[in-house]
Parts: structure tokens; sequence; C-alpha cells
């Protein structure tokens, strides 16, 4: 009997120390800005849509994504947003001016594209505002 209240004191102090204290996943502080789009401009030429843009904030180096949608042409109302390129966080790309072309593959469709910044911890930034774009004629 000794022995059981011995193992019954033993296993409430093991609970009441495990117990205490907080039981959540740590926090990572981020205490920088945001990954953000500093500046971005875009010119469509031929069947190429050229985006020029500088990032900044974060933290680690930078990144991008851009996603691509179509207009539907028979509600005139874009497609679901899917993942077009995603360019790895860098640190040689902070505050640099960066230069995208992407190819536009059909005059018969419209396309929508967005770009965000992300940063190497994975802090993504605000996608930008809807580009529209078409080819000026097919590609052969």
């Amino acid at each position: 009997m000794r022995h059981v209240n011995r193992l019954i004191v033993m296993l409430c102090l093991g609970l009441a120390v495990a117990a205490c204290g907080r039981k959540e996943a740590p926090r990572i502080v981020n205490t920088g800005s945001p990954p953000h789009m500093a500046s971005l401009k875009h010119e469509a030429a031929g069947n190429s849509l050229r985006l020029t843009f500088v990032m900044e904030g974060g933290r680690g180096g930078l990144g991008y994504q851009i996603d691509r949608s179509e207009i539907d042409p028979h509600c005139n109302c874009p497609t679901s947003w899917r993942r077009f390129l995603e360019q790895p966080a860098m640190p040689s790309q902070v505050g640099k001016t960066l230069t995208r072309t992407i190819n536009l593959r059909s005059h018969a469709h419209i396309y929508l594209f967005r770009i965000r910044a992300v940063d190497a911890e994975g802090n993504l930034g605000a996608w930008s505002k809807p580009i529209r774009a078409r080819a000026e004629k097919d590609l052969q």
C-alpha cells in the first residue's frame, strides 16, 4: 500500500509540473515592415507583358509570386487565380529594380495578372491590383 501511495504522489507531482506554464506554439515577432511592392509598372507590347517593380520590407531577402487569371467570355468575369510564377526570396532582390517579361499566347484571351512580395520567413505582402493584358496576335 505504501508503494501505491508513493506512486500516486509522484504522478500528481509530475502532472502538476507538466500542467503549469503556457501551452502554445512559440510566436515569431516580426519587428520589420511587411514585404511590399514599392513601385510597380506594366507595359503591354506585342505578345508580351513587361512588369518592372521594386520590392522592399520583409526579412532575410525578398521574392515574388505572380498569379494569372483569364476573363471568361460568357460572363465577362475573371476565372480562378492560379499560380503562374514564383521567384524564391534572395537578399540581392531587395530595393533593386527588377523586370519580368511574360509571353501572352493568344489574342483570343484577356489575361489578368497580380503580383506580391514574399520574404524569406514566408511573410506575404498584399496583392497588386489586377493587370489586364492581351496579345496582339497568336504565337505560332
